[in-house]
C-alpha cells in the first residue's frame, strides 16, 4: 500500500453554549481502569444564507477525561459560553426508539457507530445572563458580584474559592453543575490505582428526548442547577453519613 496509513484530524470550535453535563466518576471495566469524564452537550450556532442569516442550532456530543473532568462539571453552568479544540472519536452507540433501548430478535442491544469528540484543550467564556439573573433571584449570587470592591464581589469570590474545591461525592445526585451517572453493569467495579487507565470507554449516549429535556430544564430554571452547589447563604453542600460506593475520585486522575 503507498503512502501512509495514517491520519491526522483536529476540530476547532468557537462560542458554543452548554446545554447539559453528566458526569461519570473514575471506575474500572473488567479489570482496565476508566478515568473520570465529564460528558458535554453543546449547542452550536452557525449562521448562513440557507436561514437569512440566523444561527441554525445544532447539539454536539463532547467529552472531558480525567482532571479536566472535574473542572468542567464544577464549571458548565447552563447557557455558559466555551471555545474548546478536540480529537473525533468514533463507538458504538445503543439505538433508542421512544426513549427505550432497541433490542435484536436474539436479545442483544441494537447499536450503531457514532462520533464524538474528545476535548484537548478548553477556554470558558462568559456565563449565561438567564442563568445569572436566575442566581440572583434565587439567593445563589449577591446582585452587586460584579461591582468591583463591593461586598458583594467579595462574597462571590469566596463562593467561587469553594466551589473550585467542591469534590465528587458518589451520595450527591449532581456534582457541580453536572448530573452525576454511576456506571453500572457486568464488570463494572472501583477504580484501582495499580491496573491499566483508559481514557476510551464508550460513551454513554443520552436517550432520544433526554438532550432536549435537559435543555427545557436548564432554560426554565437554570438556577436550579447552581442551587445544588450552594445554600442561599452561600456555604458549601455537605452531605450525609458517607456510603462505600467503590466510586471515590482517587488522587491524581
Amino acid at each position: 500500500m503507498a503512502g501512509s496509513a495514517r491520519s491526522m484530524q483536529n476540530s476547532d470550535f468557537f462560542g458554543l453554549r452548554v446545554a447539559s453535563c453528566n458526569y461519570f466518576p473514575a471506575h474500572s471495566k473488567n479489570g482496565v481502569n476508566i478515568s473520570a469524564r465529564c460528558t458535554i452537550n453543546a449547542f452550536m450556532n452557525i449562521a448562513s444564507r440557507a436561514n437569512n442569516g440566523e444561527g441554525q442550532s445544532t447539539v454536539i456530543p463532547l467529552t472531558a477525561w480525567g482532571k479536566l473532568a472535574d473542572v468542567c462539571a464544577k464549571s458548565m453552568s447552563p447557557g455558559k459560553e466555551f471555545h474548546c479544540s478536540a480529537e473525533v472519536r468514533g463507538y458504538e452507540a445503543r439505538v433508542f426508539h421512544n426513549q427505550q433501548p432497541v433490542v435484536m430478535p436474539d436479545g442483544t442491544a441494537l447499536t450503531t457507530n457514532k462520533l464524538g469528540f474528545s476535548i484537548t484543550k478548553i477556554l470558558f467564556g462568559e456565563e449565561s445572563a438567564k442563568h445569572i439573573a436566575n442566581e440572583i433571584q434565587s439567593g445563589i449570587r449577591p446582585a452587586d458580584w460584579n461591582v468591583a470592591g463591593s461586598q458583594g464581589s467579595v462574597v462571590w469570590k469566596e463562593t467561587l474559592k469553594k466551589r473550585n474545591l467542591l469534590t465528587f461525592d458518589p451520595n450527591l445526585p449532581t456534582y457541580g453543575y453536572a448530573k452525576v451517572i454511576l456506571p453500572q453493569g457486568p464488570g463494572i467495579g472501583a477504580y484501582t490505582p495499580q491496573a491499566v487507565t483508559s481514557t476510551f470507554a464508550t460513551p454513554t449516549t443520552p436517550a432520544a428526548g433526554a438532550v432536549e429535556a435537559a435543555v427545557i430544564n436548564a432554560a426554565n430554571n437554570p438556577g436550579a442547577v447552581g442551587a445544588a452547589l450552594f445554600t442561599p447563604t452561600g456555604q458549601a453542600q455537605t452531605a450525609g453519613a458517607p456510603v462505600n460506593t467503590g466510586f471515590a475520585a482517587p488522587a491524581g486522575v
